[in-house]
């Protein structure tokens, strides 16, 4: 099964479906105002089914500053 990660600033999990230097190289492929949203990248590598995501679970914990949350 493949590992599930979270979009760190969105909080929507995710399945990769692609590996990631295909999905680095759809982004780079994308003209400059298309990447300047991770909204936007997002949802185009959904469309694309290059990742599937999980919109039932909803995060927007960043476990990386749990140390600093009160």
């Amino acid at each position: 099964m493949p590992k599930e990660d979270f979009v760190k600033y969105g909080g929507i999990k995710f399945t990769n479906n692609a590996s990631p230097s295909k999905i680095n190289e759809y982004v780079r492929s994308l003209p400059e105002n298309e990447r300047q949203s991770l909204f936007q990248v997002v949802r185009k590598l959904d469309h694309e089914g290059l990742i599937t995501l999980d919109d039932s679970e909803l995060t927007t914990i960043d476990d990386e500053t749990l140390d600093w949350q009160d």
